[in-house]
């Protein structure tokens, strides 16, 4: 994509990135000055795709490349590094809990109510495993150690689908 006049002068990379939100700020502000510029997608070359998927010469295939002219690179330049000065974007999602009111008020009770054993063993590990996948599944999970014996426990309204996960973890297979 080309702005403004046709480029005059050789073609200077100004700034190559990934940064959605410094690529659409520094156009705004090189066509805010007047400076022509060209913009183009990384990895949008006409090269043809080989079969090899890790070549030598890697280049990313999602970012961003902008050159301007070199009558011009001063300029663009000192637009570049205000740009690079300021706090980056706040491009964080907040979250909506409007959706789901409950949620709130379910979460810290489940988690004194963490009363039924689900699994026991000596393998600290396996159990450390087989919390992870329980809180992956959202359940919540209370581990105890007694001596070399770890026992999982949840609260009781999620003891099944923990023990169905639990037994597909442990007999690796997927439920009948």
């Amino acid at each position: 994509m080309t702005s403004g006049p046709g480029p005059q002068g050789s073609l200077i990379m100004l700034w190559a990135g990934e940064d959605p939100a410094l690529h659409s700020s520094l156009l705004e502000e090189l066509e805010a000055a007047g400076i022509p510029f060209v913009d183009k997608p990384t990895g949008d070359d006409e090269v043809a795709p080989t079969a090899d998927t890790l070549p030598i010469d890697w280049k990313a295939r999602f970012g961003f490349e902008v050159a301007v002219p070199s009558s011009n690179l001063a300029a663009a330049e000192k637009i570049l590094e205000k740009l690079l000065d300021e706090e980056p974007v706040d491009m964080e999602l907040s979250a909506d809990n409007s959706l789901d009111p409950d949620s709130a008020e379910l979460k810290p009770s489940h988690l004194g109510a963490t009363t039924c054993a689900v699994w026991s063993g000596s393998d600290g590990a396996r159990a450390g495993f087989l919390s992870q996948a329980l809180k992956e599944n959202e359940i919540p999970v209370r581990l105890e150690t007694h001596g070399s014996e770890t026992t999982v426990y949840v609260p009781p309204e999620e003891e099944m689908l923990a023990r169905e996960i639990i037994r597909e973890i442990v007999e690796g297979a997927p439920p009948a």
